[in-house]
């Protein structure tokens, strides 16, 4: 489909809003609205709205949401598919505004080479030793990069026109950045096909955290119509299986460290797989079964019982992963997994509507964290394309 009539049939079809207390009939997995019933999912509706007023009064003049400066564009893209989730538009509804000035800042901070990133260098080649780069930034810029293309990739559809016009030549720069990294050569053959920072100073050149998502940002940009090498697509879904650890039954963060265990990556294999067009794999399953057995009731820990290997385990984003995963296995393992992720995070959201920053990652504040939750609770909804099961 051409990616102009693409937006366009999107378009004529986009709710206003969507609330969690509405008929779930309606949705295509309606028979996950008996896994809370009327009254929770009121709850979370309301959960939802608080945090979203809240976020709002977090945009600062340039459209940025409030967080660390090493974390921009990131933070934003989190906020605003935290946004788009609950079925708010840059078109419509209350925060349209709002959302249309966070997409124009996004797009400010991409680079002439294709990279979004607040402290990535603009030259191309994209360089993996750019001058004066220190590890903390060139760290985050492969972050930046991947979670706020995919943030634009999402919004790609619900844009106006011209606006919508901006984004098509943003998002095929940032699919060619994407590919680019994901082609340099890996010393180590278990590394192969995977991405990892832009400068390497690690004996690994690849990992799960990174690749979960360039592979989801390059899902997205292809389900919008953007032209994405199914190769690299095969290539990436191929190293994610070799981070499944047998031992254990579980996604780790790099084939070698089989130590590596947290939630979050859990989660992301899980998901990683789905994207890269492996559904329901036996994979997939030991990890979600894994999960079962290290809930999220003790908020915000980065040090959680259950005997994980690898110490912190980022509360926040292992929620926002594993609510992910659990969501695409369906059956049990969301039965089971949702109500208890509900009922943790509504007893500890604050009275303004924010959740408290991260325990280990509290540099990137309040709008990141609040931002995840909001994703993790609005799964149900199912608005954002990238996350439908």
């Amino acid at each position: 489909m051409n990616r102009l009539l693409f937006v366009t049939v999107v378009l004529a079809t986009l709710p206003v809003s969507c609330s969690f207390a509405q008929e779930k009939s309606k949705s295509p997995a309606a028979i996950d609205a008996n896994v809370l019933d009327a009254q929770q999912w009121k709850q979370v509706d309301q959960s939802v709205r608080l945090g979203l007023s809240w976020l709002a009064k977090e945009q600062q003049a340039d459209g940025s949401f409030r967080g660390m400066d090493a974390g921009q564009p990131a933070v934003t893209g989190f906020c605003l598919m935290a946004f788009l989730a609950t079925g708010e538009s840059p078109i419509n509804g209350r925060y349209s505004k709002q959302l249309s000035k966070s997409i124009d800042y996004i797009v400010s901070q991409q680079k002439p080479n294709g990279l979004i990133a607040a402290f990535a260098n603009g030259e191309s080649p994209i360089s993996r030793a750019p001058e004066g780069a220190n590890i903390y930034t060139s760290n985050a810029i492969v972050y930046n990069h991947a979670i706020s293309a995919l943030a634009l990739s999402e919004a790609y559809g619900q844009c106006h026109k011209d606006q919508a016009m901006i984004l098509n030549d943003v998002i095929e720069k940032a699919v060619a950045a994407t590919i680019e990294m994901h082609n340099w050569k890996r010393k180590r053959k278990v590394d192969r096909g995977g991405w990892k920072y832009t400068v390497n100073r690690h004996p690994d050149d690849a990992d799960l955290s990174s690749t979960c998502w360039q592979l989801m940002f390059l899902r997205s940009a292809r389900n919008a119509g953007f032209d994405v090498p199914a190769e690299n697509i095969d290539r990436a879904a191929a190293f994610v299986e070799r981070c499944f650890e047998k031992k254990n039954g579980v996604f780790i963060y790099n084939p070698s460290y089989k130590k590596s265990i947290s939630r979050a990556m859990a989660g992301a294999g899980i998901v990683a797989l789905a994207h890269g067009g492996k559904h329901d794999t036996d994979m997939a399953r030991r990890s979600g079964d894994w999960l079962l057995t290290r809930d999220f009731k003790k908020y915000n820990a980065d040090k959680p019982a259950g005997g994980l290997s690898w110490q912190p385990d980022r509360y926040h984003y292992g929620v926002f992963h594993s609510t992910q995963a659990m969501y695409q296995l369906g059956g049990r393992h969301w039965t089971t997994f949702f109500p208890p992720v509900v009922e943790t995070l509504l007893d500890n959201q604050q009275q303004d509507g924010s959740w408290p920053a991260e325990a280990y990652d509290d540099q990137y504040g309040n709008c990141y964290t609040t931002s995840l939750c909001i994703l993790a609770l609005s799964i149900p909804n199912q608005m954002l394309p990238i996350f439908q099961r």
